[in-house]
């Protein structure tokens, strides 16, 4: 790995996370628009499903910009996106209008989920608080050296 490794990989968790949060806030800030969605699929259990997938995309958006149980938290991203996606954007089953943004939207979640895949094979990075929990910070500095 090179010097800019853990940037990078900081770099990913955060633009992995903003996919996470800006679900949360348009799930929170179109309440009214997102229940009319979900009704079809969820009939009276429209409002307990928004408000858990609301929060499943904090938790998870929040655990994995800190790099805390980075890859079990992307493990469960996987399933969530693709469960979403899968349950969001049914393009084989919209009228053709519809069909190429549901399909291109399907297929951002599942690259999102490749996003997570790489942050499960390479690791959070050292700006995480993983490595944290692996190795945290002296408590004891380093003495300093006499240059006389």
């Amino acid at each position: 790995m090179d010097k800019y490794s853990s940037l990078l990989a900081l770099y990913a968790r955060f633009l992995l996370s903003m996919s996470m949060f800006w679900a949360a806030f348009f799930n929170v800030a179109g309440w009214n628009d997102q229940m009319t969605m979900l009704f079809p699929v969820a009939m009276g259990l429209s409002a307990p499903l928004l408000a858990a997938t609301s929060a499943a995309e904090i938790v998870l958006g929040i655990s994995i910009f800190i790099g805390y149980a980075t890859r079990y938290m992307a493990w469960m991203s996987i399933f969530y996106t693709m469960v979403m996606a899968c349950v969001t954007h049914q393009f084989w089953g919209v009228e053709p209008g519809l069909q190429a943004r549901e399909a291109m939207n399907f297929l951002q979640a599942f690259g999102s989920a490749g996003g997570f895949l790489l942050l499960i094979a390479l690791g959070p990075g050292k700006y995480s608080v993983d490595q944290l929990l692996i190795e945290p910070p002296s408590a004891n500095p380093a003495p300093a050296v006499d240059s006389k």
